[in-house]
């Protein structure tokens, strides 16, 4: 395989590169395309001890809590994840900071370094994005201050999500602490630090953009993406809305259930104390409505008036 820009490794990077060699050679006799899947190049890298075990993954949690993923798959077919890495290298006490991009329905993988974790950066990145792929139905988001805005006030709009919400984007707030709820992107940085970070060493920064770059011509081949094949938006009215992911917790006081939303604590019915709640704010009518997922139905369990902070520019 071609170090220059074939990167990733494993069963399906075996497999692109058996099927481009064949297309790319004809007269080669030795590769038969048909009788090669992703299977048995599995159980020959078995049989010859160069795949680790398969560590099976503790399923049924998020199923139990009632997160709600159908819910959130209606707000647009084609959802963004935006997540912040960070690393050393070695020799340097300075971190180095990177903004990761992750599209689940298209394998996409992106990575850009920045200056800082900063709003600024985080709408700079996004709109090279936006040119260089393609603009999404949503873009989720963990609750960092450089995504969700202020850490104090309530009810205000910060300048990424109205960056988001003037291209007709719908962003999507995570559970606070809950890094599986962005698990393309969360998977997606353990992609980078195995096929990146832990493979070379980095003489430079400039060593390192050079390299970076070379990934991402990686990530791209191996992902297949093809912007031509990506479906133009509808030309619909936009309604401007904010999403939020979260898990009820109790009120100590009050024994209630509880969540919080832009520093505002909303009372919830103790009975879904532990459990997942996807709360939709409508910006238009300054609506906040409270939804429970179960047995993949929606189920309205609060609806609130949620007037925009005044002070906040919207």
């Amino acid at each position: 395989m071609e170090k220059s820009n074939k990167l990733y490794i494993g069963p399906k990077a075996i497999l692109k590169y058996l099927r481009e060699r064949n297309d790319q050679d004809k007269q080669n006799k030795n590769i038969d395309p048909e009788k090669i899947n992703l299977s048995f190049i599995k159980i020959v890298l078995k049989y010859f001890r160069l795949s680790k075990p398969h560590q099976k993954r503790r399923k049924g949690i998020s199923e139990y809590q009632h997160y709600p993923k159908r819910l959130i798959s209606e707000i647009g077919s084609l959802i963004l994840e935006v997540d912040f890495i960070q690393r050393f290298i070695k020799g340097q006490t300075k971190p180095v900071h990177f903004i990761a991009f992750s599209c689940k329905s298209l394998g996409l993988k992106q990575y850009r370094r920045v200056s800082a974790q900063t709003n600024k950066n985080v709408r700079k990145e996004l709109e090279w994005f936006f040119n260089n792929f393609f603009i999404p139905d949503a873009v989720k988001m963990d609750n960092g201050l450089a995504f969700i805005g202020s850490a104090s006030a309530i009810r205000t709009i910060g300048k990424t999500v109205k960056f988001l919400l003037d291209k007709k984007i719908i962003p999507i707030f995570t559970n606070p602490r809950s890094p599986w709820n962005n698990g393309s992107v969360e998977g997606s940085n353990s992609v980078f630090a195995r096929n990146f970070w832990n493979k070379f060493t980095f003489e430079s920064i400039a060593d390192l953009d050079k390299k970076l770059k070379l990934f991402n011509e990686s990530s791209l081949w191996y992902s297949d993406y093809d912007r031509s094949k990506i479906r133009k938006k509808e030309d619909k009215e936009f309604i401007p809305q904010i999403y939020f992911i979260r898990r009820v917790y109790e009120n100590q006081e009050s024994e209630k259930g509880e969540i919080n939303i832009l520093n505002e604590k909303i009372n919830l019915p103790k009975k879904y104390i532990t459990l997942y709640t996807l709360s939709k704010w409508n910006l238009k009518t300054e609506t906040l409505y409270v939804y429970f997922e179960k047995e993949q139905e929606k189920l309205l369990i609060k609806k609130l008036r949620f007037e925009i902070n005044e002070n906040c520019e919207f």
